[in-house]
């Protein structure tokens, strides 16, 4: 490439990458002249609780909302003591006696509102039991096969002690225990639990916060394959895979087929999710297949017995 070429393709390069960059921010909703509505604390807000619930309305099209909280105010900030992004239009948090300044944006991949703003203070925990304890793990509805689960929580500013309560799907209590830590390690067996957590200061208590957890160790049952029968042959290119699978109880179950070109099974031709009966249409040739099946909480049955047919 001579010279004149060369710079001719240096100048062109980062013109084609600016209208392509362009292009794609054209693509994503333009927020930035939206506002964002807050909700609570109101401005100037006196609160006697140190747990706080910040919210705001939804903005469309944001993908996700920064919110930063400074002491005492952003126009001469001590310090930030939260900035973080969420996808929802509420937040909980923790905050010591004090005057404050908490303000919120809406973002996405190309845009972002200016910020909203209001001024609040804390006066005293008197309020104590207005307080929310905050799950932190595992996840609300977590479906898992692991037995032992860390349940924790956040701290809640003058808590002197924690109740935790785990019950069964029958809601009987399995464990009571009262603690000074902020998480237990519990192994649970195969089942559908609640758990919950309140907060104590010696006197008063907050609500319990509750989630629930689905755990499932078992593998599905392995799949009996039934149609089109083993070494059978037919010149119908329509294939009506059938196979048969008790269901037990726990998380849900679902099948896959595989089915390939080679009795070694090192080249598929299609893999996919379906329940019996399942149709598929394919060409002449010979052909293997299994059926394999997988619940939600990461079991995986034995995999069904290898069939093969032939299409003439």
């Amino acid at each position: 490439m001579n010279k004149t070429l060369l710079n001719k393709y240096y100048l062109f390069f980062p013109i084609f990458l600016s209208l392509f960059s362009c292009e794609e921010i054209l693509l994503v909703p333009d927020i930035s002249k939206d506002e964002v509505i807050l909700t609570a604390p109101v401005n100037n807000a006196a609160l006697t609780s140190s747990g706080v619930t910040f919210s705001w309305e939804s903005v469309k099209d944001a993908e996700k909302y920064q919110i930063q909280i400074a002491v005492p105010n952003f126009e001469a900030p001590q310090q930030i003591i939260l900035d973080t992004l969420v996808t929802k239009n509420s937040y909980q948090q923790q905050i010591n006696i004090g005057k404050y300044e908490w303000r919120v944006r809406a973002v996405n991949s190309a845009y972002e509102t200016a910020y909203s703003k209001n001024g609040f203070q804390i006066l005293n925990n008197d309020d104590f039991q207005n307080n929310t304890v905050v799950l932190i793990t595992p996840s609300n509805n977590l479906i898992s096969k692991n037995t032992t689960q860390k349940l924790s929580w956040n701290t809640v500013i003058g808590a002197t002690n924690y109740q935790l309560q785990i019950l069964d799907k029958d809601n009987s209590l399995i464990k009571e225990q009262n603690s000074e830590a902020t998480f237990l390690n519990f192994t649970f067996e195969d089942g559908t639990f609640t758990w919950r957590v309140r907060a104590s200061n010696g006197s008063l208590e907050t609500l319990y916060s509750v989630r629930s957890i689905l755990i499932d160790t078992k593998s599905p049952n392995t799949p009996t394959l039934s149609n089109p029968a083993n070494a059978s042959s037919t010149t119908n290119k329509s294939i009506n895979f059938q196979w048969n699978r008790t269901s037990i109880p726990g998380s849900t179950e679902k099948d896959s087929i595989y089915v390939y070109n080679d009795t070694a099974l090192t080249n598929l031709n299609f893999k996919d999710g379906g329940t019996s009966p399942y149709n598929k249409t394919l060409t002449t040739g010979t052909y293997y297949w299994f059926i394999k099946s997988f619940d939600e909480a990461g079991n995986q049955s034995i995999r069904s017995t290898l069939f093969n047919f032939t299409i003439n």
